[in-house]
């Protein structure tokens, strides 16, 4: 569907059309985001097995970051790139999935990662209108049909 960031070989053309990484994803999915544009705007990701990439990772990361910046980053994707025909058909198991999420974090309310994550999930609602502004012109380009995308797809549940 897409590859990671720090993998990451894009052609002009794409960066044309679809634009950079996006700085309100800073720290986590800004790669999730980008690969999402990308194949919305018919695009493919082309995985080469041969290929070596070392990643040296930086002293910025850690869980209780990460957690944040997942939980928030996660639901900015939902929002601004989640096609509405495929949410409409898997709605139940996107849903399902982040409560699962913000169920194990309420059940880990005493470690600092799963506070970081719910503190992330709240932030990530409430930058919802932002994405759905973005929204818009993401799913303008969109150029590949339903079932192309379920094609590419793991499903919500899985």
């Amino acid at each position: 569907f897409g590859a990671c960031g720090g993998s990451l070989a894009v052609r002009r053309a794409v960066l044309a059309a679809i634009g950079a990484l996006d700085d309100d994803f800073f720290f986590s999915a800004e790669d999730v985001d980008f690969a999402w544009r990308a194949q919305l705007a018919g695009f493919r990701c082309v995985y080469a097995p041969r290929a070596v990439v070392y990643h040296q990772l930086a002293a910025t990361g850690g869980d209780i970051t990460a957690s944040y910046y997942n939980g928030r980053n996660f639901i900015y994707v939902l929002a601004k790139d989640y096609p509405a025909d495929l949410f409409r058909r898997h709605w139940r198991a996107v849903i399902g999935r982040q409560l699962t999420i913000a169920g194990e974090a309420l059940r880990a309310w005493r470690g600092k990662a799963a506070r970081a994550r719910l503190r992330g999930i709240i932030a990530g609602l409430r930058g919802l209108p932002k994405m759905l502004r973005k929204r818009r012109a993401v799913q303008a380009q969109r150029r590949v049909s339903l079932d192309y995308l379920e094609s590419i797809l793991t499903p919500a549940d899985d």
